[in-house]
């Protein structure tokens, strides 16, 4: 048993969950760096010029962040295909193993589960309903339309978060497995549990803040159950 993870839940009574990766692997049958690439042709077909980091990232939400700085008159478009495609990925996005589990121990125990993710609501409900998730959930709070400055590390999801759930921030973990998922807590005032779900994340997500780190949905629903 990780009493790492037991001495989170002991202390939290509510869990924020982030959605790629903890829930599912979004882009699994439509790569991310395809995404990317259509977000960066459309952004050259509206006449933009990438910058040079822009043209060589394969992450599509990194394009959307980015255009806020160089083509701040394109972010409503590029956000508009951008959850045209997440819609489409989720189609063929890959349940993580133990989320289910995970979702259950904390229906069990009474812990509300919240949805917390830079992913577009529309997306995230559909993956919910095709996989039978939605009823396992007190809410979802999706990416911030037309405001990538406020998606996490910005704090603004996990405080919107930690009020459909009705705790305070101090009271809730997120489980992520990003960086950005360990700063955003840290920026909320929240605990954090890592999901290093590739090697050298254990290292980097500690380093981002993260209280604990598991490599295993199934050790966090162990944990839940432990603290029961």
């Amino acid at each position: 048993m990780n009493e790492a993870l037991v001495d989170i839940f002991r202390q939290t009574r509510a869990v924020l969950l982030d959605f790629d990766g903890p829930v599912c692997k979004v882009f699994a049958g439509l790569p991310a760096s395809e995404v990317a690439a259509r977000l960066k042709r459309l952004l050259q077909d509206e006449g933009a010029e990438l910058p040079r980091d822009v043209a060589e990232v394969d992450d599509p939400l990194k394009v959307l962040r980015r255009t806020a700085d160089f083509a701040p008159d394109l972010v409503d478009k590029v956000e508009t295909a951008l959850m045209a495609n997440e819609v489409e990925a989720v189609d063929s996005a890959e349940i993580t193993p133990g989320v289910r589990e995970l979702l259950a121990a904390c229906a069990e125990a009474g812990r509300p589960v919240v949805i917390v993710s830079n992913n577009s609501e529309p997306a995230i409900e559909r993956f919910l309903v095709r996989a039978g998730l939605n009823g396992s959930l007190a809410g979802v709070v999706g990416r911030p339309i037309g405001r990538p400055d406020e998606m996490k590390p910005h704090p603004r999801s996990v405080l919107r978060a930690c009020e459909i759930a009705a705790v305070r921030p101090e009271e809730v973990v997120l489980i992520g497995d990003s960086g950005f998922d360990m700063e955003a807590a840290i920026n909320a005032g929240a605990r954090s549990i890592a999901y290093a779900n590739q090697p050298g994340k254990d290292v980097t997500l500690t380093r981002a803040g993260a209280d604990a780190v598991t490599s295993a949905m199934s050790d966090i629903a162990a944990a839940v159950k432990a603290d029961r």
